[in-house]
């Protein structure tokens, strides 16, 4: 396995701090984190389908928290890309507010023109 950065705690194969990124070139720390978000994004996403919390049958209060705590924090990163040359988080928020009110056979389409 991979040591830590000291200093990030983060695989130094994917860290970027001053001391890390002097270790491998550019396209190698690119992939290694490209491999990482991926599989968190796939973590997420069985995560979703299968934690107690989320994946109910009779869905309570406490489940419907977990999940738009979820749907919060994903926001923020969408959001992050969505953002114009503006630079207004809000407008770029509400284009993808918008499309998720789209319907479900069409949301995916509607988000990337959003974006």
């Amino acid at each position: 396995m991979d040591s830590l950065c000291e200093r990030t705690q983060t695989r130094t194969e994917a860290c970027a701090c001053g001391a890390c990124a002097r270790r491998k070139p550019p396209d190698e720390k690119y992939r290694a984190n490209r491999r990482d978000v991926q599989a968190l994004l796939d973590l997420i996403a069985g995560c979703v389908d299968n934690h107690p919390h989320l994946a109910v049958d009779r869905p309570t209060w406490a489940n419907v928290g977990d999940v738009a705590h979820l749907r919060d924090r994903l926001m923020e990163i969408v959001v992050g890309f969505a953002v114009g040359p503006d630079g207004e988080e809000q407008v770029a928020r509400r284009r993808i507010e918008e499309a998720l009110g789209t319907d479900d056979e069409h949301v995916g389409e509607a988000l990337i023109d959003a974006m």
